[in-house]
């Protein structure tokens, strides 16, 4: 039971001129089952009223619950016609390669990756993504935005599998009814329509936002996908007004930190209703000695980021009672409104072995233009460790990628101390400063101290001072 007004669903209610009055928000308890007791048979549909530009959320509760339905949502005008959401036009043709996908894989393998950008959308199948990271060498795919590890769908479409050679676009998005340049490639409209929830958070459930075109009745239509029913295939229907609002998860608590070197946190951010903006987190309080890369900031339209907990070369053992003054602390503008939120404890932090091996990233501030490409320098002090080494470069911004890294990745080898590497800035960054570190994956968990990633357009990088 919610806190909205609660009703029960009226048979029949199969037509448009026999759909439940609403009025919203509210939830409404319904169930796919006729009045005759037929299986398969039953459409629900409720009349609602809602004014221009108000954004509605529309969501089912039933698998949830343990009801066998596996809902779809839509939303009909007045006379019971699918409402146009929006036209996207296909701009670039590709197809699946190498493997299938389910519905949950974030690396694809497409044809003709180098033609893409990042950001971009990807029409597949009836699905909608987003490019989030190009390929990393010639075993990898492009990685799509995605939620908990899944795909996110966008503009509430629901995620499939796909067959090799199955085609997918690279598409723009317009209004509906908007006069388009013929490109030679297909258009696809897609209206106001959910079977599972794009952003991948109510398994088989439906959401849907929905914003009024226009002032006056609208309808939801609730069915199941597959044409089932039953007496057992109840469902909640909710309509509400968005709340958007977010959280933040720390990863990595606990650190033990080497003197002179650092322990990678990440930091999740799990967004609600359609919050998409900047999310700042901070780190305070933190032991004598010990320093954090922050603020940092999730980036607008990403889920994570990753910070450092470092330990000067001379820092003192961190007592118990200092471990309780550690605060880490979220927090965003939504609607002109702050919002802060707490973050779970960073927990114990203790000092490591001093034998472990000390990471350096070099040097302390890298200025890169759009489009350009600049060296920096992996350096280890091995302090007894004789292994190879694997590096990542984590909380790059988005954008900026460690060139040509093979299929071993940014590698230390045996007998070596350092390592160059090449990072580059896609022409479409922009201005922006953040804090980036080296991380190795092999052994896993020392960081680098952070240094200062600072993309500036080509007429400002030689007047650009290094920070201090």
């Amino acid at each position: 039971i919610g806190t909205l007004p609660e009703l029960i669903e009226s048979e029949p209610n199969d037509r448009v001129e026999q759909a439940t009055a609403i009025s919203i928000p509210a939830t409404v308890s319904g169930r796919i089952w006729n009045a005759e007791g037929d299986a398969g048979t039953d459409t629900d549909l409720f009349r609602f009223e809602a004014e221009a530009g108000q954004t509605w959320i529309i969501e089912t509760d039933a698998a949830r619950r343990g009801s066998p339905i596996d809902t779809r949502i839509e939303v009909l005008d007045a006379k019971g016609e699918p409402v146009e959401r929006v036209l996207l036009q296909a701009v670039r043709d590709s197809y699946l390669e190498f493997r299938s996908v389910d519905s949950s894989l974030t690396q694809i393998r497409i044809r003709n990756w180098e033609e893409m950008e990042l950001n971009q959308y990807l029409y597949f199948g009836g699905e909608l993504l987003k490019l989030f990271r190009a390929p990393q060498g010639p075993d990898s795919g492009f990685l799509t935005y995605d939620i908990a590890n899944k795909r996110k769908c966008y503009f509430d479409t629901s995620a499939t599998s796909h067959a090799v050679y199955d085609p997918c676009y690279i598409v723009e998005v317009h209004q509906p009814g908007a006069s388009l340049v013929p490109t030679g490639l297909p258009t696809f409209l897609l209206h106001y329509a959910n079977d599972d929830d794009g952003e991948r958070k109510l398994g088989s459930d439906s959401k849907l936002t929905f914003t009024a075109p226009a002032s006056g009745a609208y309808l939801v239509r609730v069915t199941d996908v597959r044409g089932a029913g039953g007496d057992r295939f109840a469902y909640r229907l909710t309509v509400r007004q968005p709340q958007p609002d977010f959280t933040v998860k720390l990863t990595g608590a606990n650190p033990a930190v080497t003197p002179g070197g650092g322990k990678n946190i990440q930091l999740e951010a799990d967004r609600k209703d359609n919050f998409d903006g900047h999310i700042r987190i901070e780190i305070t309080g933190l032991p004598p000695g010990f320093s954090a890369s922050t603020p940092v900031e999730i980036q607008a339209g990403h889920r994570s980021a990753d910070a450092v907990i470092y330990a000067a070369a001379d820092a003192p053992a961190p007592a118990k009672a200092n471990w309780s003054q550690t605060k880490v602390i979220a927090t965003a503008e939504i609607d002109g409104k702050v919002m802060t939120h707490e973050v779970n404890s960073l927990g114990k932090i203790t000092l490591a072995a001093k034998d472990a091996p000390v990471v350096r990233l070099e040097p302390a501030d890298l200025v890169i233009a759009p489009g350009k490409t600049v060296s920096a320098m992996v350096k280890v002090e091995r302090n007894g460790f004789k292994g190879r080494m694997r590096f990542d470069v984590e909380n790059l911004p988005h954008g900026v990628i460690v060139e040509n890294i093979g299929l071993n990745g940014v590698l230390v080898r045996e007998g070596e101390s350092e390592r160059r590497i090449t990072l580059t800035a896609a022409g479409w960054v922009p201005e922006t400063t953040r804090q980036a570190h080296a991380l190795s994956t092999e052994p896993a968990g020392h960081a680098s101290p952070p240094v200062n990633i600072r993309v500036r357009n080509p007429s400002t990088v030689a007047q650009v001072p290094a920070e201090k």
